[in-house]
């Protein structure tokens, strides 16, 4: 990265977000430089004034949307949704508002999870709960589907569960399965409703301009 030009890091992943944002800074990688297994060509701490921005996607998204170069009318969707805050992206690192904004610049009507921001309830994939059986009934996942059918302001109107994480998808895609909420509920990424607005848009382009 020494050899690179660049002025910003971009993750796709809350967890790498968070592991470039606060972990790698803390690290000194002098302490390694005879370590076999971690052959750093490097001496100091990477980052640690911050003069390299991390950004989580939806950061960055969000702020073409705010300076103008990502242009939404905020009516291309009209799906009932809420939105699940992963642990990375929220508790550990205080990113409510960009997912949140992002979601509402498509037209989406965005109801509040009843345990949301701070108080998310974690999707059960951390800890390598990904990789585990959850012996306890309901799984989290499941548990947060059925909540978010149940005791969001909408109830059963909510179409789509909105995650901005991918082991929340994978997670969440598990407990819609195995929670038998199949046929009650959607599973998407942020992302996902960004490019069907866009799609949307474009379509109304060309609807005007063929009449």
């Amino acid at each position: 990265w020494e050899d690179c030009e660049f002025d910003a890091i971009v993750c796709t992943d809350p967890h790498s977000y968070n592991t470039f944002e606060n972990e790698y800074p803390e690290v000194d990688f002098a302490e390694f430089a005879d370590d076999p297994m971690m052959p750093f060509e490097y001496e100091d701490q990477w980052n640690a004034d911050g003069e390299i921005d991390v950004l989580h996607w939806t950061q960055a998204v969000e702020e073409l949307v705010q300076e103008g170069k990502l242009e939404l009318s905020g009516d291309e969707l009209d799906y009932t949704v809420t939105y699940h805050d992963p642990c990375h992206l929220g508790r550990y690192n205080d990113e409510y508002e960009a997912p949140r904004d992002l979601i509402e610049a498509t037209g989406c009507d965005l109801q509040e999870m009843p345990r949301n921001r701070a108080n998310s309830f974690c999707c059960g994939g951390g800890g390598g709960g990904l990789w585990m059986d959850f012996e306890e009934e309901p799984k989290p996942s499941e548990e947060r589907l059925r909540e978010a059918l149940e005791d969001t302001a909408a109830g059963a109107a909510v179409e789509k569960f909105v995650v901005a994480c991918p082991m929340c998808m994978t997670m969440y895609e598990d407990g819609r399965k195995t929670g038998d909420f199949e046929d009650e509920i959607e599973i998407v990424d942020v992302a996902e409703l960004i490019v069907e607005a866009i799609g949307a848009q474009e379509e109304a382009k060309l609807e005007v301009a063929a009449d």
